[in-house]
């Protein structure tokens, strides 16, 4: 008799263990929070976000839900530190607070426009390009530069108050530990000699308006952590890392990305975002471009990661399968809700 094809489904998702964190022991400690957040995008704008607080840990499992255009979005880059909190209405700074030791990987709506560059290329010119010196380039660039001309400007004008001989900090080196309190070693813009490089508390970095700074320098610091530095970014390496994606040899060689199809280069992307081996992912909007099946094996990975997730997502179905929390935002306020139906993190 004929031996009839395998049927071969679809190809499955499995996302690597993120390793344990340092001076994170449980799941339910607090490795990222909002405290007090607003957002407004000018002062003459009304607020989208308004004195939003949550709490995130290694075992959270959150949606964050809303109609559209209520700031899910927003609330999410704010997390992710790629955008600064807004003054509140009382005139103080809301903050966004993470662990100096998490490694945080987004996902954005908008992931492909980060492929753009490469889609004359393979996904492993794509991952040794990007993760080429032993850490997210794609991330560092995001969070060191300016936002826009008003954040690059408030970085000049705080420099000239506090920097040395009114200098902008060029670069953080490295971090230690002073007391009880972070300080990073900073080579500042201008003096290149490294005898000039001060050693400066966390709490005047961010009096420069710094946070973002510190949190690229701080995942520099984790992706070390993780071994990422020495991941050879070989063949063998970056194939077998895409096979879990469901990227074959062949795709991730030889192929340009710009004929993958959009459920493909979605998988790309979760691939990308995957090399730090990340313990919390930030997801927004994932299943956009998915077929059925792939949904089906996202929600298998995401049920059996054993990080933290918060992701935006339209369906709710999808949120019920992985979500045991809910975070509401209306009229830009946020509430945030349990949702009583069972799910844990699995591992």
């Amino acid at each position: 008799p004929k031996v009839s094809a395998p049927v071969t489904g679809p190809p499955k998702l499995t996302f690597p263990i993120p390793g344990s964190m340092e001076g994170v022991k449980t799941g339910s400690k607090s490795v990222l929070e909002v405290k007090h957040v607003s957002f407004r995008y000018s002062k003459d704008k009304e607020y989208l976000l308004q004195d939003c607080s949550g709490k995130l840990s290694l075992s959270s499992r959150v949606a964050i839900c809303g109609r559209n255009g209520c700031g899910k979005s927003t609330l999410m880059t704010l997390l992710c530190s790629e955008l600064t909190p807004s003054e509140n209405k009382d005139g103080a700074h809301g903050e966004v607070w993470r662990h100096h030791n998490l490694r945080l990987a987004y996902m954005k709506q908008d992931h492909l426009k980060a492929l753009g560059p490469f889609f004359d290329t393979s996904p492993f010119v794509y991952i040794t390009e990007r993760f080429k010196e032993g850490y997210d380039g794609d991330l560092q660039r995001r969070l060191i530069e300016p936002e826009d001309e008003e954040e690059a400007s408030r970085r000049k004008e705080l420099a000239k108050q506090y920097g040395k001989y009114g200098n902008e900090v060029g670069e953080l080196i490295s971090r230690t530990k002073v007391g009880n309190h972070l300080a990073y070693e900073v080579r500042w813009a201008g003096l290149d000699d490294p005898k000039q490089n001060t050693v400066e508390p966390i709490s005047k970095l961010k009096a420069m308006g710094l946070d973002k700074v510190i949190i690229a320098c701080d995942e520099r610091i984790a992706a070390k952590a993780a071994g990422l530095d020495q991941r050879p970014l070989t063949r063998r390496e970056i194939v077998r890392h895409c096979e879990a994606f469901g990227i074959d040899e062949e795709m991730c060689c030889n192929r340009q990305i710009r004929g993958f199809s959009a459920g493909q280069k979605v998988r790309l992307s979760l691939a990308a975002i995957f090399w730090t081996k990340p313990h919390f992912i930030a997801l927004d909007e994932p299943t956009n471009y998915l077929d059925v099946e792939t949904v089906d094996a996202l929600g298998k990975a995401l049920t059996s990661f054993r990080g933290g997730i918060i992701m935006i997502e339209p369906k709710s179905d999808f949120v019920e399968r992985i979500c045991n929390e809910r975070w509401q935002i209306e009229d830009g306020k946020m509430k945030v809700e349990k949702l009583n139906n069972g799910v844990k993190r699995q591992a």
